[in-house]
């Protein structure tokens, strides 16, 4: 939690300010128990009505001051808690769309998603709690320690042994609790994760009937969370009357003592009184740090993953911004890379010039979208060097390399918005002819006839047709003029015709492109072909001469005839 102090900046001064007035306003608590002994013992005894009024009004003034004391502090802490939490997202959302998508695949889009809301909430509030009480609370404690040894020393001592004995009873039930808490944390992202898979594949869901096994499937994880929460508030449950029984102990130890005292004569009624109610401000006090360590273990853990974020190491970024005009656009030398474990491309090798078309086929898993993520820089390879523009693509900038690569995903995307902010997402000034000339390279001209470029998108596109979103995300590749155009199985949800449409129109577009796909169709007219098997090339070449020198290629042309 401390490492994520530097998220207060510009707000120093409401954070001092803060615990300030709370430890005001505990110095206004601490007094009132002294004031009531007075009155008992000197306007009660002595029957004095106007020393009684008197300072029973100091006690009013007290509570009025100390009242708006702690609003104000409230108010401060709230102020700073706030903004503390909103810098913390913004920072945590934008290091995550920085991350290399190795890191983002690694931790799952819904943990990403708790961490941003769920667990930046829980430090936010952590923070709240602790400017608000944490100082105040160990004054009050001490406060009330001192003035109970201040009346009397020997009676003290049993608000040290209650303060013992509710410090090792806390920690014991923290200690059995917080491993539950950890252990719910984790199930909150799988809760997540089960939500999020449960949305997106529901049409699979309902087409196959699988509504109960999904059901299943998440009761048996809330159920999880269930039984894990159940238990630690059953533990936790156990702080509520364990801690009013010391006090009441200690109370009744008070009680029984100060009488033989007051009996005495060596304590008086009032100092009696008072002594209980520094008890009671001690107490109340000792079991809010119990629920206040609860909160800050909680918010350590949510701490942890939010750092765990904003500490990942960035992809290493190269200098060169300016992308020269080369004939040589890309060339893989020697090219090898893992997702995890074994190589799933090796020994990969090819050369793309300037204006030439290079096709990508072979069966699924065979390494088509990994070529394309490594010549997008999504990944970095793992032996061998990947080359753009006659320079290694580590050299360049991410930003600037990709200001001049035009990539269309196998899994068109679309965003909420129109069809004129989906397309300007490549270039932001593309004017609207533009934005028409790209539809009509991508055969998409019946959506600017039917909804028009401010026509309305659904999130994920959800009113478009799979084969409209996929011409959607070519047009956004081709609204802007690109050194490489990289097209991963992009006509894998559009007929034939239009496929050939497709294929003959971008050919004309200026600028090297690469074709993944599984289909023939969309390779056999490119200049070069590379055929893929278990992640290594076993065939490279025209399509005429591959159709005779590589088996696995002529499979595929028998296959779809």
């Amino acid at each position: 939690m401390f490492k994520l102090v530097r998220f207060l900046k510009g707000h120093m001064p409401a954070t001092v300010a803060a615990p300030i007035c709370k430890l005001i306003e505990a110095i206004f608590e601490l007094a009132v128990p002294m004031i009531i002994a007075s009155v008992i013992d000197v306007g009660i005894q002595n029957g004095d009505k106007s020393y009684v009024i008197k300072y029973c009004s100091l006690i009013g003034v007290l509570a009025v001051c100390g009242f708006l004391i702690s609003i104000t502090g409230q108010y401060l802490a709230a102020r700073v808690g706030i903004g503390f939490g909103t810098r913390l997202r913004e920072e945590t959302f934008k290091k995550i769309n920085k991350l290399p998508v190795s890191a983002t695949d690694k931790i799952g889009g819904a943990s990403l998603v708790t961490r941003v809301t769920g667990d930046v909430t829980a430090c936010q509030n952590a923070l709240n709690m602790f400017l608000r009480l944490v100082l105040r609370m160990p004054f009050v404690v001490i406060g009330a320690f001192v003035m109970s040894m201040i009346i009397d020393p020997v009676l003290s001592l049993t608000f040290f042994a209650m303060t013992i004995v509710l410090t090792v009873t806390i920690w014991l039930v923290l200690k059995l609790t917080m491993p539950r808490v950890k252990k719910a944390q984790r199930n909150l992202d799988e809760i997540s994760r089960n939500t999020a898979q449960s949305i997106t594949g529901s049409r699979v869901i309902r087409a196959f009937s699988k509504q109960a096994e999904t059901k299943s499937d998440f009761n048996a994880v809330a159920d999880e969370t269930a039984k894990t929460n159940i238990g630690a508030a059953r533990i936790s449950a156990l702080l509520t009357p364990l801690t009013f029984a010391v006090v009441n102990l200690a109370i009744i130890a008070v009680l029984w003592f100060g009488g033989v005292k007051v009996n005495i004569g060596t304590l008086t009624q009032g100092q009696t009184i008072a002594l209980i109610n520094y008890l009671q401000q001690a107490f109340f006090v000792i079991v809010n740090i119990g629920n206040i360590f609860s909160v800050f273990t909680r918010s350590s853990a949510c701490a942890a993953r939010v750092n765990e974020i904003l500490d990942a190491p960035l992809p290493e970024n190269g200098t060169v911004t300016e992308i020269p005009d080369c004939q040589e656009v890309l060339r893989f030398d020697g090219v090898c890379f893992a997702y995890d474990g074994d190589y799933d491309v090796r020994d990969i090798s090819f050369t793309l010039c300037k204006n030439q078309t290079l096709g990508i086929i072979g069966g699924t898993g065979s390494g088509k979208s990994t070529i394309i993520s490594l010549a997008e820089k999504f990944y970095s390879p793992a032996k061998g060097t990947v080359y753009f523009c006659g320079k290694p693509i580590s050299d360049y900038d991410i930003a600037a390399a990709r200001r001049v690569i035009g990539y269309v995903p196998q899994r068109a995307a679309c965003l909420k918005g129109t069809l004129s902010s989906n397309l300007r997402i490549a270039d932001e000034t593309a004017t609207d002819e533009r934005l028409k000339t790209a539809l009509e390279l991508a055969q998409a001209t019946e959506l600017l006839d039917g909804i028009g470029l401010d026509g309305v998108i659904e999130n994920d596109g959800k009113n478009l047709s799979g084969g409209q979103k996929q011409r959607v995300s070519i047009a956004r590749a081709l609204c802007r003029d690109n050194v490489l155009y990289l097209f991963d199985d992009v006509t894998s949800a559009l007929d034939y015709r239009t496929e050939r449409d497709f294929i003959n129109a971008v050919k004309k577009v200026d600028g090297a492109k690469i074709f993944v796909s599984q289909r023939i169709s969309a390779v056999s007219s490119c200049d070069n072909i590379i055929v893929l098997d278990g992640g290594s090339i076993v065939g490279m070449g025209t399509h005429d001469r591959l159709k005779t020198s590589c088996p696995l290629y002529a499979e595929f042309c028998a296959s779809q005839g």
